[in-house]
């Protein structure tokens, strides 16, 4: 049995986060990871010369004065995790145009006012919204009692009045364009979400975290980041036992006082945190018997996000078909009715597909004269039973298929492929059903709406995606920074 101040389940870059800013105050803080390294969504990995990222492709904050940026600042590893921005981000193909979107704020409302210039007030007011929401949002101390309705509409008037509301009711009273709205909206994608399901306070924070401080590629793999990290909270005194899986979450006098792992060993810690999955760590690590009832009413009520098929492919040859590394591609301009489909359990034929080219920016990911190309779907983790072949083999015809239109004589140019399922990230990450970002980013699922850090067990704490802010690495590195300051502050008082 060994003891220790700080004990967090998962490496991802939530608990990575939260553990080298606690390791740093002088805790003793261990971290435990199932899997062979660290980093969760954020990691990479390597076949036949050809390098992959998992799913994180892009990030938002890395540049200076971004959450990102001032992290790996305090940690002193600026010079160790170089940034490559983007600019443009990413075009967005249509059947009848192409639209190309800035990384700059001003650049991009510029560009959508010259579309449609009779509008621009309209795009304003939406982007000022969401910017004082986004701004609201993160300046939220851990402390705050959001439900202490005087004090929360006084002191966060923009979170209060669009805390219930989603995004397509703030587009209905800013502009009227049908095209501009699905321009407006589209990076609710990244949700998983359409417009008309998605919360103006999670659109919030996808657009603000891209806007405010640009998008950036890591140089090299992705996994560069969790892993400096991780050597950062070693040098701190931190420990990390990786290949290590816990079986439970130890409760004495109706508190949580440890873990047991899979191999039967015990650690006692004066605080625990759960960077995984919240479902798994209540109804499986801690049993739903000794949960308060209304508390696991509500998450049995909460739903998970989507996932992804990805389709990672090694290619001969230098991509110059595709002027920038990240594409969307529609082939209608009304998004919902890919949303329709996918509530079916279905991927219509007309799906949109993530164009992605990600050796256009990273050499590194490929031998001298190859490329490598990411290609995927939004879907359900119930689409298929087994996620076997058949389906992998389906899906990846179909998209080599889609995306030939831009890169002739595609099929032949494959040297390797490998594919990702939802069932793949359930397996890696330990999230219910693959989902991709936790929780939907639904009004009844953001903001104070979200899992609290704080949790009904005395000494357990969540961080990640599953906790507010949300998904998305500069939401799951606040996440872990407003755990870590919740943490700290009882061990300031000496509350242990």
């Amino acid at each position: 049995m060994t003891d220790t101040d700080v004990i967090i389940i998962g490496a991802g870059m939530a608990g990575l986060t939260c553990g080298c800013l606690l390791a740093q105050k002088g805790l003793k803080v261990l971290m435990i990871e199932k899997n062979k390294k660290v980093g969760g969504c954020c990691t990479s990995f390597q076949k036949e010369g050809f390098s992959f990222d998992l799913s994180v492709q892009s990030l938002g904050e890395c540049q200076k004065g971004g959450r990102i940026w001032s992290l790996l600042e305090k940690l002193d590893l600026l010079n160790e995790v170089p940034f490559i921005p983007l600019e443009p981000a990413r075009e967005y193909h249509f059947p009848d145009q192409k639209v190309i979107q800035s990384s700059k704020l001003e650049t991009h409302i510029e560009n959508l006012s010259s579309l449609f210039p009779n509008e621009r007030e309209g795009i304003i007011k939406v982007y000022t919204i969401l910017k004082k929401i986004y701004d609201e949002f993160t300046s939220v101390p851990s402390s705050f009692n959001w439900f202490e309705p005087s004090s929360f509409s006084a002191r966060y008037p923009y979170l209060s009045r669009y805390r219930d509301r989603t995004f397509a009711e703030l587009l209905q009273e800013s502009v009227s364009h049908p095209f501009l709205k699905t321009l407006l909206s589209i990076r609710s994608s990244y949700a998983l979400l359409p417009l008309e399901e998605i919360s103006v306070v999670g659109m919030a924070g996808i657009e603000m975290s891209y806007f405010n401080f640009g998008v950036s590629c890591i140089e090299g793999k992705v996994e560069q980041l969790p892993l400096k990290m991780g050597e950062a909270f070693q040098k701190m005194g931190g420990t990390i036992l990786i290949s290590h899986e816990v079986d439970q979450i130890l409760i004495g006098e109706r508190r949580a006082i440890g873990v047991k792992l899979k191999d039967g060993q015990e650690m006692t810690g004066k605080v625990i945190i759960s960077n995984i999955d919240a479902y798994h760590t209540f109804s499986n690590l801690i049993g739903e018997d000794r949960i308060p009832g209304g508390f696991l009413s509500k998450l049995k009520g909460m739903k998970p996000s989507l996932s992804y098929f990805i389709l990672c492919l090694g290619i001969e040859g230098v991509l110059e078909e595709l002027p920038v590394s990240n594409n969307e591609v529609f082939f209608e301009k009304d998004l919902r009715k890919e949303y329709q489909s996918l509530s079916k359990n279905q991927i219509s034929e007309e799906a949109p597909f993530y164009l992605l080219a990600p050796s256009k920016v990273n050499s590194s990911h490929a031998p001298k004269g190859k490329s490598t190309l990411c290609l995927s779907y939004k879907t359900t983790y119930h689409l298929s039973r087994d996620w076997g072949q058949q389906i992998k083999d389906e899906l990846s015809r179909r998209l080599i298929k889609r995306a030939s239109v831009f890169i002739p004589h595609l099929e032949k140019r494959i040297a390797i492929k490998v594919e990702t399922t939802p069932k793949t990230i359930e397996q890696w990450t330990c999230n219910r059903w693959g989902a991709a970002y936790g929780w939907e980013q639904t009004p009844r699922q953001s903001g104070i709406y979200r899992l609290p850090r704080t949790t009904p067990i005395p000494n357990l704490y969540l961080t990640g995606h599953w906790t507010s802010p949300g998904g998305g690495i500069a939401g799951v590195v606040a996440s872990g920074e407003l755990t870590a300051e919740a943490v700290w502050s009882r061990f300031e008082k000496g509350e242990q």
